[in-house]
């Protein structure tokens, strides 16, 4: 079932008649966090759920999508999905919203901020930031928020007033800023950046890529404590086998990762929680 949600509005073909199957179908929400715009978020993802859809059979997996990271976090922390696909903080404090980790995605290689620039600016070093505009898409970005502004503390930046932050709601936004120079540096994370500049070719040669954070933990796959044990097993089986197929392979490059990994709640808290601490304790941790 092609079911895009955004807005809380949700999309179907005026032509279109289930059958008597699909009436009884068992629907379940999922919500990623907005590191994409939705209609790139729909063509990554929908592909994957729907294999899996077919696979299980008697479930209906609606992809519902957020405008912002304030809109995502809302939804998430209510309790509106049944799976999500949060970032690794969303992840860390989705544990205490009725949620649990089942998996992540892979590698954790990708998961680092990185901060690009017009290469006519010809910056260098993280100190020549001090007194510039520097472009983010939200405060509780992990990747591309977060771990940038560590990141620059890390580099003798004074990040609370050296700088001026600018929250502009989207990964793309915060790159589309840095372009025009409304600031002087975007921050954001590879799976976006990659995404912009292979959809806009000739706008990222004019960009480069100038420095990019440590590694942490890559998104988690959490799903409601409540929902059924089964329903919840069998999306998980099915993810975590997804790159063992040629079709899944190329409908996860598609997407643009590499697939995903078991894991557990211990792994958000003990890497993201970690992480979390130095934050809070050097900067500040966002609401």
């Amino acid at each position: 079932m092609f079911l895009l949600t955004g807005c809380n509005d949700r999309e179907k073909s005026s032509a279109y008649i289930p059958s008597a199957k699909e009436v009884n179908l068992t629907t379940y929400t999922l919500g990623i966090h907005p590191y994409l715009n939705s209609k790139k978020m729909y063509r990554s993802y929908r592909p994957i759920f729907d294999m899996i859809e077919n696979k299980i059979g008697d479930i209906d997996i609606v992809l519902e999508t957020s405008s912002s990271y304030a809109e995502y976090n809302t939804k998430l922390y209510r309790g509106d999905f049944d799976f999500s696909l949060p970032n690794p903080f969303q992840t860390y404090k989705a544990l205490s919203h009725g949620y649990k980790v089942v998996a992540k995605m892979k590698p954790d290689s990708v998961f680092r901020g990185i901060f690009v620039a017009r290469r006519e600016l010809g910056l260098k070093e993280p100190l020549e930031l001090k007194g510039k505009k520097i472009s983010f898409p939200a405060p509780t970005a992990l990747a591309a928020t977060m771990m940038p502004l560590y990141f620059l503390h890390e580099h003798g930046l004074d990040v609370q007033n050296d700088i001026e932050k600018r929250y502009v709601g989207s990964q793309y936004s915060s790159i589309l800023n840095a372009y025009s120079l409304d600031t002087a540096v975007a921050a954001t994370w590879p799976p976006p950046w990659e995404a912009w500049a292979k959809e806009n070719p000739e706008k990222a040669e004019k960009m480069e890529v100038l420095w990019q954070t440590e590694p942490l933990i890559n998104n988690g796959f959490v799903v409601k404590k409540e929902l059924d044990p089964k329903v919840a097993e069998a999306v998980v089986d099915l993810l975590v086998r997804f790159d063992t197929t040629e079709k899944g392979k190329r409908l996860l490059k598609q997407a643009g990762f590499a697939g995903f990994s078991r894991a557990d709640d211990d792994d958000y808290t003990t890497v993201v929680g970690s992480f979390i601490e130095k934050y809070d304790a050097a900067i500040g941790v966002p609401k």
